[in-house]
């Protein structure tokens, strides 16, 4: 990793510390749910001068893309004595945030038709996400996912097909058989 990328977590992780400590601090802790997570993977190269920046283990490509290294990151909920400590591998997205703070909140959404799903079962019961289908797109760039099976289509001519139960990394697209 490399020294700009290192001191950027750790400026981030001495941030979070500070936060959670004065949650606590202030008798908030248990009040108050924490949302950890990124929109995107991490930059493998930017521009010119940056090259082998970070790591998206062994996930496809970077920020920017249609792959599972452009979008794929890990999430944490904490809200003491409410969610379990947990791991899962369920598969969220940052627009189903919106309609799990609206029903946690209680909030009166008037309404509307959300984006997204609460994630509220799956956090305090353990209870599995429905079946859903995925929809993104990157410019011209477009995917779509429905459990382990992932299409991403660059033009016509070029899509790929994965199923990433088998194939995380992305590497044998499917599509022709």
């Amino acid at each position: 990793v490399r020294p700009h990328i290192k001191a950027m977590v750790q400026s981030i992780d001495r941030s979070v510390g500070r936060i959670v400590a004065t949650l606590k601090r202030l008798n908030l802790d248990r009040r108050t749910l924490v949302i950890f997570t990124s929109d995107n993977g991490g930059y493998l190269t930017y521009g010119t001068n940056f090259r082998q920046i970070s790591s998206n283990g062994p996930w496809r490509a970077q920020k920017g893309s249609v792959y599972e290294g452009g979008h794929r990151v890990p999430a944490v909920f904490h809200w003491p004595s409410k969610i379990a400590a947990a791991v899962t591998d369920q598969t969220a997205i940052s627009i189903d945030l919106l309609p799990t703070i609206a029903a946690i909140a209680a909030a009166d959404t008037g309404g509307l038709a959300l984006d997204g799903v609460d994630l509220a079962p799956l956090l305090f019961r353990g209870k599995p996400l429905p079946g859903r289908t995925l929809f993104w797109r990157k410019g011209t760039q477009k995917a779509v996912r429905r459990g382990p099976w992932k299409l991403a289509v660059e033009q016509p001519s070029r899509v790929e097909l994965y199923n990433l139960d088998h194939d995380m990394g992305e590497r044998n697209n499917v599509a022709k058989e």
